[in-house]
């Protein structure tokens, strides 16, 4: 949103701008109009030439303000695509992976000993990674201290075009292809299992 981290100021100090702009500019014409009136003429209604020339500030502030506005918040694609599904991916991850050691009573670790990144697509080949779906699919990859071996997983993807979206596991079983994980209590949520997150629609896109 506007005030997410990091805050997105840019549409709001826009916005007051062209307010601001839109009532000076009005309030001056108004005055104008009102000081070339003829009080003492009752059948005195205005110029028409006059009111042209008085609205033409008006329509000059609408085409500016309209320029602004598209060249400062282009309307361009869906907000959705590869590299901030990926992150979103990757962190919301890392971020369940810990709670799932935690479950299983193992050493903990940090997210960034994880190293989690995630690798998407859309649909296959001849499908452009990019727009709201159910045909995403994503492999997680991460690491662990002292093990030279790369963990993967498998998750299908059912983004909507506010930028929300649902990561089934798809195996490997032990890490989210199951709904439930094996602890020392007995079975227990599994927290990879499934994950909900939110890709930001205004973010500009990660650079990688």
């Amino acid at each position: 949103g506007l005030f997410t981290d990091p805050p997105q100021t840019g549409p709001v100090l826009l916005g007051l701008g062209v307010s601001l702009l839109w009532a000076a500019t009005a309030t001056v014409t108004a005055y104008r109009l009102f000081l070339r009136r003829d009080f003492t003429d009752l059948s005195y209604d205005g110029s028409g030439r006059r009111a042209l020339a008085a609205a033409a500030p008006l329509c000059g502030i609408l085409a500016v303000s309209c320029l602004l506005v598209g060249v400062a918040t282009p309307a361009k694609g869906t907000g959705i695509d590869r590299p901030k599904l990926e992150a979103s991916v990757a962190t919301s991850f890392a971020h369940l992976y810990r709670l799932q050691t935690v479950e299983l009573h193992r050493t903990d670790v940090t997210e960034s000993q994880l190293a989690a990144t995630a690798a998407c697509d859309k649909g296959g080949n001849r499908v452009e990674d990019d727009g709201p779906g159910a045909d995403w699919r994503c492999v997680v990859s991460w690491h662990l201290p002292g093990a030279s071996a790369v963990g993967t997983a498998i998750y299908q993807l059912d983004v909507t075009a506010d930028g929300r979206y649902v990561a089934d596991g798809d195996g490997p079983k032990e890490v989210n292809g199951s709904f439930t994980v094996r602890t020392p209590r007995g079975d227990a949520p599994n927290p990879l299992w499934q994950i909900d997150g939110l890709v930001d629609l205004l973010d500009p896109t990660p650079k990688g």
